[in-house]
């Protein structure tokens, strides 16, 4: 499943600046990258992106894709800098029994290679891009990075499965796609935190991807989006998981439906709540409508205010 959903891209060129010719180029830390190889251009072929389309659109349980060396290696490793760059009351801390990890504010002042990362990937083209690929029109950036921005989590650090909040949590845009870069090197699968998609009638994950360095990944965000990362986070030398995201909004989506605000879901109220609804169908199916209209004459007439909400 996750070999059809998979693209390993060409390694990336030594820029012109590297090269000693002219170019345009930025340099962080004294590292030279061009600006038309911060993210690998074999990605915008038309091909390229129609054969993305359809993968994603088949991709089960919900659409998704996995992108290997979408991002120039020498800029993710100036992003790891970053991370210790910030300061304590850059971060959230989140400590319960659903997750253990901190990400970073919104509105934080990143250091020069992140702020790069998230400028490229809400530019307009790369926008374009996401759009062609997933289908969805008219994607919507959130410069702020509410709940996105750097994600670090430590030793038994763990986000069990769930579903992202369906709105931003200000402008209440929809919810429509994630994008996450990890920033792991050597990472392998006993060292825990791999990415699970879940299918939502099974008891497993269908899908797990490894957060190796460089490697990309886009879903859906949906009522069916279920994922995370629970297995908790053991590798060696006490290094932590961590990796930068992205979230993509548009405004024709659940809101415009009238579907009200509601922030993470987790795997058990998830179920639960379908459970409920299961329940509930099975009953209307079964019992006779008469006595349908009996039970709610019955409530009304007990709650007389809820009718008139």
């Amino acid at each position: 499943m996750l070999e059809d959903t998979m693209l390993v891209l060409p390694s990336f060129s030594p820029s012109t600046a590297d090269n000693g010719s002219i170019g345009d180029h930025v340099v962080i830390d004294g590292v030279s990258i061009g600006l038309d190889e911060i993210v690998n251009s074999a990605i915008f072929t038309p091909q390229t992106v129609k054969n993305l389309n359809k993968a994603f659109l088949a991709a089960k349980p919900f659409p998704y894709l996995v992108l290997d060396g979408l991002i120039n290696p020498r800029l993710l490793e100036l992003m790891l800098v970053d991370f210790e760059r910030l300061n304590w009351n850059d971060w959230r801390r989140h400590d319960n029994v659903n997750e253990f990890k901190r990400g970073s504010a919104p509105n934080t002042r990143f250091g020069n290679a992140s702020q790069l990362y998230f400028d490229t990937v809400y530019s307009g083209r790369f926008v374009e891009f996401m759009e062609n690929v997933t289908g969805i029109e008219g994607l919507i950036t959130d410069p702020a990075l509410y709940s996105g921005g750097l994600h670090d989590i430590p030793t038994g650090g763990k986000f069990a499965a769930h579903i992202d909040f369906n709105q931003h949590r200000v402008t209440r845009l929809d919810n429509r796609l994630v994008f996450i870069t990890y920033l792991n090197k050597n990472w392998r699968p006993e060292y825990g935190g791999e990415l699970e998609l879940w299918d939502m009638d099974k008891d497993e994950p269908s899908v797990r991807v490894i957060p190796e360095f460089g490697r990309s990944v886009v879903f859906l965000q949906s009522s069916k989006s279920l994922h995370g990362h629970p297995t908790p986070v053991n590798a060696p030398d006490g290094r932590h998981r961590r990796s930068a995201a992205t979230y993509f909004y548009s405004n024709v989506g659940t809101a415009k439906a009238g579907e009200a605000y509601h922030p993470t879901q987790f795997g058990k109220t998830v179920s639960l709540v379908q459970k409920q609804e299961k329940l509930k169908n099975t009953l209307k199916y079964f019992t006779p409508p008469v006595l349908i209209d009996v039970v709610r004459k019955l409530a009304s007439a007990r709650h007389p205010s809820k009718t008139n909400r």
